[in-house]
């Protein structure tokens, strides 16, 4: 015997409103601006040089932070205990 199956699309909506036409609200008319640019692409590298810059300058900030947390770097004054001193 074989098995019938019955074929659903996925897509298939109950709602009165079209599938292909998403709800129109305030916040994304006043948005729409934002995405006009959507697809273009900058020329050449665009900006991945300064991303990869600030990028190196936050792993750079992970370590100093990390190695002052590990008492890898001794600060005059930076205790590192929950207690207080008073």
């Amino acid at each position: 015997t074989k098995l019938k199956y019955k074929k659903f699309m996925a897509t298939t909506s109950k709602a009165k409103t079209p599938i292909n036409q998403g709800k129109v609200t305030a916040l994304g008319t006043a948005l729409k601006p934002l995405n006009s640019e959507y697809g273009k692409v900058a020329p050449g590298w665009g900006t991945t040089v300064v991303m990869g810059i600030f990028m190196a300058l936050f792993a750079l900030f992970l370590v100093i932070i990390l190695e002052i947390y590990n008492s890898s770097v001794i600060l005059d004054n930076v205790g590192m205990s929950w207690n207080s001193t008073n």
